[in-house]
């Protein structure tokens, strides 16, 4: 006999065991097996059957008749559980997103194992009484289907709860706060790092959709096994093959018309919108051509065993409009250079491609490996403006990443995963066909010309940068009785490489100075010519440790709590043995970085459910200021040589040489070079939170939230040299001398010292409310509003993180620049909805 029963009745009751997010890449099932009169049944099998790859995994239910089934693949599940005297319970359509614990329990009534009770899973409640943590899963259904002009998957975090920023309009980073902290995103694909280690907010490599199966934002409460940052942690899921071929491909193109004015059009972002003026009729749209391509198929190779999967993206954006070329056509006549076009013809290319291979291995065992490429073709880069096309470079970014994953079984209660990754960046400026030769050539306000090297980074010849981080994880999990504990450790190596611009640039005051220069007659009339030499090349290696231990523990039929404790070491790299300051011979490793953490979640009855959770949350690595510190020492490895000509108000420098000569020695610049201070720790941050989440239908549910951060030892760049102030302004803040001796610097061999210091502190709280449908009738939704007030006293430069601020305002006293962080917003709407007729 079949019966077709509400999963409402069988899949959430006051027994649900509870469980956090703790997987990076899978997901989990689990529940409670009774019989009809609500005892426990021990030794029952439940097998759990994925219904897309035909793989199989059982276990059997313990004393508490509880089972769990840790690291499944994700995709749609079919639940037996059998035992004999009893009917056969049979639960199908049982999705599994990407960390989610989906929770199957069943009462089991006396029978025959012939009998069978089917339940339909499209019956069951949205309630998700299987998380404590605070973020948003989105579906396929979300990433593949809402707007994304961009096309960079990286924007969807704005939509999440918790997080605040603004988009990127291409395939860069946005910038995103999430708790009070500022760019502070632990980038994951498929639970592998993608986060780039120089500065705060970098993902190492772009994503197209093709590449995105779901995307796991969590913003506040994960467990033990996620650290690396203050924040959040965004981990983008790589689609798979299954044993049905499916594929597609599509075309998406924009133009000039499809543009709409932006909302603060001519006003700017802080004016009241009442107040700002109409459009003006003779306003123009930018030129807007972009064009899309894509492709995607998976499919077997051997069914219920071997699938496959491919992606490829190629996306050629039209940017030229955004460059446009200002230098007089009359001063290019002078000059002697050839006509320049009206901007830049920048058409930057953008490649994506994806292969991914899945081997089940049998007996719950499965093999996964990936490749991801993505290559960035953006000629005439730079320029614009009044520098002519001699000035820009063409930049070419590669990004590369290999990784693996094998989830092992040891038998129902043990089981192993492994990952490993190879990821690597190699970003570089070249010169192009139309670029100069010879030094850069800039007069002030009128034109820029000759080589493209006015300065040492990127869109100067000869830039180039790399990345490569290795990476090792390995987590094991043992289930006894009420408790699933997991163990594991994260390793990555990261290797840098710089190259910097050979830097040669004459100013002169006037094109005629320029030209007088030029034909000999007036050889030292330049302004000012800047070099630099010596050793352009640099490199440095660090190693970053992670361990944690965890217990998954559901203490009472009706409440489970999550707690332990991660611990991150960081390895920097090795300092310059005769560096002149001491902070840069050796820098200090900060080994007391401990995180305890524990969370609870509460089922008050079936349709309620409170979560908290509190723990401390350490930063990621920036090695920006250790680059600094190491390329900008004060040792004389790169001089950087400074002549006077005699069109300075001080006339020539003694032995400044002729335009358009290079010079080896000379005058060195006087030298600010960056250091690390010797106390410096990672910053951390303590979070609590708590959320009370309650549905009011199968498909509905509401939540308000509340949560409050604590940071400190926050990192602060500070100008240690400056002594003894001259005056003040009239709010107080000193006034220092700019000449350098031992009576205005500390020390008078250097004019500034930016000195990385662990002093800063910030504060966050905030009260989230947030309803979400699931799909039913075409239809689902997700949005919150936020209001949040957060202050800290850390302005970033832009060595340290891509969302820069001024830097301190006043190096003597710190506390002058609370305030909100640039991407603190007190009250947000966001949010997404997506609807389908299928």
């Amino acid at each position: 006999m079949i019966r077709i029963l509400p999963a409402a009745l069988l899949s959430v009751a006051l027994g649900a065991p509870l469980s956090a997010q703790s997987t990076a890449a899978n997901g989990s099932i689990e529940g409670n097996i009774s019989d009809s009169s609500g005892g426990v049944l021990p030794g029952v099998t439940v097998t759990i059957t994925n219904l897309d790859t035909g793989a199989e995994r059982s276990v059997v239910t313990n004393d508490l008749g509880l089972y769990r089934a840790p690291l499944l693949p994700l995709g749609t599940y079919k639940v037996v559980a059998e035992l004999q005297g009893f009917k056969k319970f049979e639960q199908t359509g049982v999705h599994l997103s990407v960390g989610q614990t989906q929770v199957v329990n069943a009462a089991l009534s006396v029978g025959a194992v012939s009998e069978t009770i089917t339940v339909v899973s499209a019956d069951s409640p949205a309630l998700d009484v299987a998380r404590i943590d605070i973020g948003h899963t989105m579906s396929d259904l979300e990433v593949h289907n809402l707007p994304l002009v961009a096309r960079n998957p990286y924007n969807f975090a704005l939509v999440q709860p918790g997080v605040t920023g603004y988009e990127n309009v291409e395939f860069g980073v946005p910038r995103l706060a999430a708790n009070g902290a500022p760019m502070r995103i632990n980038y994951q694909i498929d639970g592998n790092t993608n986060t780039e280690k120089d500065r705060a907010g970098l993902r190492l490599l772009p994503m197209s959709e093709v590449m995105v199966k779901e995307v796991k934002v969590v913003t506040t409460g994960f467990a033990p096994e996620f650290g690396q940052t203050m924040g959040m942690v965004y981990n983008a899921v790589t689609p798979s093959g299954t044993n049905r071929f499916k594929g597609e491909a599509g075309y998406l193109f924009r133009r000039r018309p499809f543009s709409a004015f932006p909302f603060f059009f001519g006003c700017g972002n802080t004016t009241v919108a009442a107040s700002c003026p109409p459009i003006a009729a003779t306003a123009q749209k930018p030129d807007t051509r972009v064009d899309t391509g894509t492709a995607d198929v998976g499919g077997p190779i051997v069914r219920n065993k071997l699938f496959f999967y491919g992606g490829w993206e190629q996306t050629r954006r039209d940017l030229s409009s955004n460059s446009p070329l200002t230098i007089s056509p009359a001063v290019v006549t002078q000059l002697g250079l050839k006509a320049q076009p009206d901007s830049v013809p920048n058409v930057q290319t953008a490649k994506f491609a994806i292969a991914k291979g899945d081997y089940q291995l049998g007996g719950g065992n499965l093999a996964t490996a990936r490749w991801i490429r993505f290559h960035n073709d953006a000629p005439y880069n730079s320029g614009g403006g009044i520098n002519t096309l001699e000035r820009a470079t063409d930049f070419l970014d590669a990004m590369d990443s290999m990784a693996g994953q094998v989830v092992s079984s040891f038998g129902a209660n043990k089981l192993n995963e492994f990952r490993v990754q190879y990821a690597h960046r190699h970003q570089q400026s070249v010169a192009n066909s139309d670029s100069g030769t010879g030094p850069a050539v800039t007069v002030p306000g009128v034109a820029g010309f000759g080589a493209p090297l006015a300065g040492t980074g990127q869109g100067n010849a000869g830039f180039d940068f790399k990345q490569n981080i290795t990476q090792v994880i390995d987590n094991f999990t043992f289930i006894r009785a009420a408790h699933s504990y997991k163990v594991g450790f994260d390793v990555q190596h990261v290797y840098d490489e710089r190259t910097a611009a050979p830097q040669f640039v004459y100013t002169f005051p006037s094109v005629a100075s320029y030209l007088a220069a030029k034909s000999g007659a007036s050889p030292l009339g330049y302004s000012a010519l800047t070099q630099i030499a010596g050793d352009l090349n640099f490199n440095m290696a660090t190693n970053l440790y992670s361990v944690f231990v965890q217990d998954d523990w559901q203490i009472a039929p009706a409440i489970k709590v999550l707690y332990g404790v991660r611990y991150d070491l960081y390895r920097y790299p090795a300092g310059i043995a005769d560096a002149p300051l001491a902070q840069t011979r050796r820098f200090n490793i900060d080994k007391n970085n401990w995180g305890p953490r524990a969370g609870v979640a509460w089922s008050l009855d079936d349709q309620t459910v409170l979560r908290a959770s509190m723990g401390i949350m350490y930063d990621q690595a920036i090695l920006g200021g250790y680059e600094q510190a190491l390329q900008i020492s004060g040792s004389p490895r790169a001089p950087l040589y400074t002549f006077n000509g005699s069109a300075a108000g001080t006339g020539a420098t003694p032995g400044a040489p002729a335009f358009p000569s290079i010079v080896t020695s000379g005058t060195l610049s006087q030298q600010s070079p960056w250091a690390i201070d010797q106390a410096f720790t990672v910053a951390r941050t303590w979070q609590s939170n708590a959320q009370l989440e309650r549905a009011f239908s199968n498909q509905l549910t509401a939540s308000i939230g509340v949560m409050y951060a604590k940071g400190t030892q926050l990192p602060v760049v500070t100008d240690v040299n400056l002594i003894n102030p001259v005056a003040a302004l009239a709010d107080g803040r000193p006034i220092y001398n700019a000449a350098v001796n031992a009576s205005t610097r500390l020390d008078p061999r250097f004019n500034h010292i930016n000195q990385v210091q662990s002093i800063g502190e910030s504060t966050f709280k905030a009260m989230t409310l947030q309803m979400s449908k699931r799909l039913k009738q075409g239809l689902t939704f997700n949005v919150q509003y936020a209001i949040g007030k957060g202050l800290d006293n850390t302005p970033l430069l832009t060595q340290l993180t891509v969302q820069s601020e001024a830097g301190r305002s006043d190096p003597s006293n710190l506390d002058r620049d609370i305030g909100p962080n640039p991407l603190d917003l007190r009250h947000n709407f966001s949010g997404n909805i997506v609807y389908t007729s299928t």
